[in-house]
């Protein structure tokens, strides 16, 4: 049975004071009972979990793994009372180092997490949890998202970017370890920065090869039993992509002979090919045969990255990109790769100036057409 916990005052203005401001925040609607901050954040974190119906299963999936082996050893435990903002920024220091309990998979030990890994845990996940618990006005503020985690800094943080010519050594080892439709599949992600799943996803009907195009409107995902489903792309839009004209002919020779319905990339076997199995079976061979199992942070993500790079050497807008990549923004895209971009300061100055002088001398030609036109007379005198 709670019991009501009273507060004692020294003085009546206090307790008037006190009174007034609780108040004011039940009024707007900012009043915590204290007794509500009791709850444990592990029985927070499962409520929370309930509201993400709007979000896909692959989504929640991560949410739900990332509770389970980052924060709940942490906070599972805790009441809500318990998770202030210094012992919040003593838990990122912890993710920096290393030394944070974990629960994970193989009893792998816990190591230094990248800033977007801290960012994940803490900003969304930890901090949704806690924002789920102040809409409910079990507690008045979320300490997690106020606290500061380690600046992403993507040039630096976990992002591959291969030369043309590793994309073609890998492509060639894969095609000799698997056949020629991993050696393609490589070379498709890398030079139309397409996502693993919506490439495995690509079926017959979606390849428009006489206009160079093809149409993303499917991704493999997992359900919330974690089986693989056909679901929409990652940002629930269907795009079109370019395709390089090099890479049609082996497309074409995919296709041809099959339904509408076969997907574009499968074993002999027929069928359609699953992610997982395709890492263990051709990714980390073909890596490590290539001679790249040295290059940190290198997965079949990568790939993705590397496209963007080459288009964005090479004079790709960010609208274009965006649209390729299927990002929901174009705010995305420069977030992503803006480091990507050169500096062209220098270039644009020219431009500048040179389009001043090009308007000036127009203006003073079209100026001086205009007096002559108007004084004929004036000006035979002053040529004779």
């Amino acid at each position: 049975m709670k019991r009501q916990k009273s507060k004692a005052f020294l003085k009546y203005g206090e307790a008037e004071s006190f009174a007034a401001a609780m108040e004011d925040d039940v009024r707007r609607g900012r009043y915590a009972d204290p007794s509500d901050s009791e709850r444990l954040f592990n029985s927070v974190g499962e409520l929370w979990i309930k509201t993400k119906v709007d979000a896909k299963a692959s989504t929640v999936n991560r949410y739900k793994d990332e509770l389970r082996c980052y924060v709940y050893p942490k906070w599972g435990g805790c009441s809500l009372r318990e998770i202030t903002s210094q012992n919040m920024a003593d838990w990122v220091v912890q993710l920096i180092e290393g030394t944070y309990p974990a629960e994970l998979p193989n009893n792998r030990k816990p190591i230094p997490l990248s800033a977007r890994s801290i960012r994940n845990i803490v900003k969304v996940v930890t901090a949704g949890a806690l924002g789920y618990a102040v809409e409910q006005h079990w507690i008045a503020e979320n300490v997690a998202r106020h606290v500061k985690t380690p600046k992403i800094v993507n040039k630096d943080d976990d992002m591959v970017f291969l030369t043309i010519e590793e994309v073609e050594e890998l492509a060639d080892t894969a095609a000799h370890i698997g056949n020629a439709v991993d050696g393609t599949l490589i070379r498709f992600l890398a030079y139309t920065g397409c996502r693993i799943n919506e490439a495995l996803a690509l079926q017959v009907r979606d390849m428009r090869l006489e206009e160079g195009k093809a149409r993303i409107s499917r991704a493999w995902s997992e359900d919330s039993a974690r089986r693989m489903i056909l679901d929409t792309p990652k940002n629930g839009k269907a795009r079109t992509i370019g395709l390089p004209a090099f890479i049609i002919p082996a497309l074409r020779a995919m296709i041809d002979g099959h339904t509408d319905t076969d997907f574009v990339f499968r074993p002999k076997r027929g069928g359609h090919i699953l992610d997982h199995n395709w890492r263990t079976r051709v990714w980390y061979p073909s890596v490590k045969g290539a001679g790249m199992d040295g290059i940190a942070g290198l997965r079949i993500h990568s790939l993705r990255h590397t496209y963007a790079s080459i288009a964005i050497a090479n004079g790709a807008d960010v609208k274009t990109l965006q649209s390729q990549l299927g990002h929901a923004s174009a705010t995305e895209t420069l977030n992503t790769y803006s480091a990507l971009w050169p500096e062209r300061l220098g270039e644009v100055a020219s431009a500048v100036d040179e389009a001043r002088s090009v308007a000036i001398v127009s203006n003073r030609v079209q100026n001086k057409e205009t007096r002559e036109k108007k004084n004929p007379q004036k000006l035979n005198v002053s040529k004779g």
